[in-house]
Formats: structure tokens, sequence, C-alpha cells
């Protein structure tokens, strides 16, 4: 799982931790050590400390090859990632002075830029482990949510051997005393399932904010290490690098952390909402003027994402004609084309009558991907009109363009 390991290096004593530790990350064959350097060519100093590392490295019985990441006018960080990529490490393990530096993930601070932008396995590991008696693998704290885990998380509980108890832990939200009660069965199931060769697996369950207490329950057990997947699912449907629960573990956890670049296949469904889940798009539309649904006028359309309701679209039936609008996804499911998929489901299913929208003004030329037109405000039906009657004629100061659809086919 970890064949080929990528250490970064500025030859400090943290990364001098991380190349110590590197013989008891699980299934390592061989070590890349890269150094992004700042200045035009190495100094002598720097030389005869890149040597010393990789001296240290080969004592462990690796082989190790070298990169010297020339400044070529992109940042540290990227210059990693970079050479992560060319030389096909399954790996990015770095040490750090201070776990504390990666409370901020966009804080600029190198490392926590490259735990944030890989899309490759990370092995965070503090200076303050070095000399530590307990090896890294030994005691693993592995938060789970129950669900099916993913194969890279299978790989690592049956990829390591050795003896010693690691832990599966489940975090209940407060308030869900029923699946509180229906946890520890499910947990055992998946314990089961899991079967970690060589090892017990002991599952815990905890009640409490997820990320304070899996940082909690770390320190309990005395955890060697937390492995984490980069996102879970309730966050895999959002363009985030890293999952909320993930973002915060990095932020409060004191032992070494491994964050798996996992797989994740959601399913996504476009459709029309029944009226019993207008309440849905609701809760979608609380940061969006706070827009009510009313079952006798409104057809709502909307994409799901494992099960989630992330963008939504109105179709409102007024008097003299129909309006699109309340089309909005929550910034952070943004980025994804969910706004276009529920447009898609609108305009498809619309199509036989003409089509009235208030467009802000740095979306007209989206809508005309529809066959929406600029239209003035005079050709508005009344009623449609009627609802930015606010701007009394001024809808270039309220940032909104009239649009009009004519009826007619269409099918993305």
């Amino acid at each position: 799982m970890f064949a080929k390991v990528l250490i970064p290096t500025d030859f400090s004593a943290a990364s001098v931790t991380m190349a110590e530790r590197v013989g008891e990350v699980p299934g390592v064959r061989e070590v890349v050590l890269v150094h992004a350097q700042r200045s035009a060519a190495l100094s002598s100093a720097d030389e005869d400390a890149l040597r010393r590392m990789r001296e240290l490295v080969q004592r462990q019985g690796f082989p190790v090859e070298v990169v010297v990441a020339e400044d070529d006018g992109t940042d540290l960080p990227a210059r990693i990632l970079r050479t992560a990529l060319a030389t096909g490490a399954n790996l990015v393990a770095m040490g750090v002075r201070d776990q504390g530096l990666l409370r901020n993930l966009f804080s600029g601070n190198v490392a926590a830029t490259v735990l944030r932008d890989a899309r490759v396995h990370v092995l965070i590991v503090p200076q303050s482990t070095a000399g530590d008696r307990q090896a890294l693998f030994s005691r693993l704290l592995v938060p789970t949510d129950l669900a099916d885990p993913a194969p890279e998380v299978r790989s690592l509980l049956k990829g390591v051997a050795g003896d010693g108890t690691w832990a599966l832990l489940h975090v209940v939200e407060p308030g869900r005393s029923e699946a509180e009660r229906e946890t520890g069965g499910r947990l055992a199931a998946l314990k089961d399932s899991l079967s970690p060769s060589g090892r017990e697996l002991e599952p815990l369950v905890r009640t409490g904010d997820p990320a304070r207490t899996i940082c909690a329950v770390a320190d309990e057990i005395g955890a060697s290490l937390v492995a984490i997947p980069r996102i879970g699912r309730r966050d895999a449907a959002g363009a985030a690098p890293l999952g909320s629960v993930t973002s915060a573990v990095i932020g409060c956890v004191k032992q070494p952390v491994l964050v798996l670049a996992v797989s994740i296949c959601l399913e996504i469904e476009t459709r029309e909402l029944r009226s019993e889940e207008f309440g849905l798009a609701e809760e979608i539309w609380l940061d969006y003027h706070e827009l009510k649904a009313n079952p006798k006028t409104d057809r709502i359309f909307g994409v799901f994402v494992g099960g989630t309701l992330v963008s939504v679209a109105r179709c409102r039936r007024h008097p003299d004609g129909y309006e699109v609008d309340g089309v909005f996804t929550p910034a952070r499911f943004r980025g994804r084309g969910y706004a276009r998929r529920a447009m898609d489901a609108l305009v498809e299913a619309c199509q036989h009558d003409t089509l009235y929208m208030h467009s802000v003004r740095n979306l007209v030329d989206f809508y005309g991907e529809y066959g929406f037109i600029s239209i003035p405000e005079s050709d508005l039906p009344p009623t449609i009109r009627a609802r930015f009657a606010f701007a009394l004629g001024e809808m270039e100061g309220a940032n909104v363009q009239p649009m009009r659809r004519a009826a007619g086919w269409f099918r993305r």
C-alpha cells in the first residue's frame, strides 16, 4: 500500500524525524527524498545534510532516490506534489515541528498546503515523537461512520502484520439516542467483517462532537497514530479538498495522523421533488433569501448526491405566466455542475411553456444556454414583474436582467 514513500525535507530536525521513522511505515520498499530549494543552487552545507539523510534511510535497508526540485516560479508545496506524481509515490510522509501548524489549512504553511492539496495518502509525524518507543502503527485509532469502509481503509487494516490492539471508533452526535442504541451492533458487525491480520480490533462508541471526541479518544487509549479518510461520505458531494471532520481532527490531534486518499463513489440522482420533500428545498434556501415552497404553484427540481439534496431550481406558476427562480447550490457543493443538472431537469420538464426569470447579470450567459433571452422589464407578465417592484424600473441598478424562454423543445 505504501511501497514508495516521498519525504519532503528542508533539512530541519522535523524532516529528519520522519526519515528516522520511515522504516515503521508498512510495506515501504523505496524512499524518495525531495528538497524544494528556495535559492538558485544547493550550498555545500545543504548537500551534506541531504547526503546524511540519504544515508539515514539507506541504513534502514531502503533504496533512496534524491530529487532537488529547483525553483521554477511555483511554490514549494506545488513542487513537492508534482514530484510525488512524477515519481509515482504512494505516500507523502512529512515531519512537522509542531502539529499546531496544521490547524489552519489555508495558512500558507508548506506542510498544511501539501496536506490540503495532495491526492495521495499523507502521513504527518510531529517532531515530538522522535525517540518514541511506540511504533507508528502499533496502536492505531480508526474512526468510522459505519458505512462500508473504502478499499484503502480495508487494505490498511488487513495489510499490517504484527500483534497488538487497534481501535475502531464511531462517534454518535448528541441528541441521536436511537442511533446510539443501534450503533453497538452495527459496529460489531463492521469489526467482524474487517478482521485485521494478526491483530485484535477493539470497537469503541462515544457520544459528542466527532472531531473533538476522536482527538480525546486518541489521548485516552494512547494511540500511536490516527488513520482517517481524506473525505467522508457526508462531505464527498462537495468540492472541499478535505472533509469537515478530517480538517477538524488535524487541528486538534497530538498524535501522528495518516490521511488516506479514499475513493468514494456516490449515486447522483436528478429529479422533481415530491411535495412532501419541499421542506428539503426550503433548507437549501435558508441561505438564499429564505424562500418558501408552495405545493399549489411550484415545481421544484433537485439534485441528490448520495441521498443528500445539494442543488435546486424552481418553476412557479403565476396567474399570467411561469417564472423560474430559486436556482441555488450551497457554497460547499459548488463547482461540481449540480446547478446545471437541476436546470436541465427543470427546462426539460417545463419546455412546453414560456418561461420568465429575473437573472443576476453574471449568469445571463448561463441561462442563455437554455434558450433564455434578455428582454425589457415591460415585457414581463405583470405579476412576475411585480416581484421586483422595489427596483422601480431600475433593473440594471438591482443587478437583475429580465429574461424569457419561448416554449420549445429542449434536451441536453
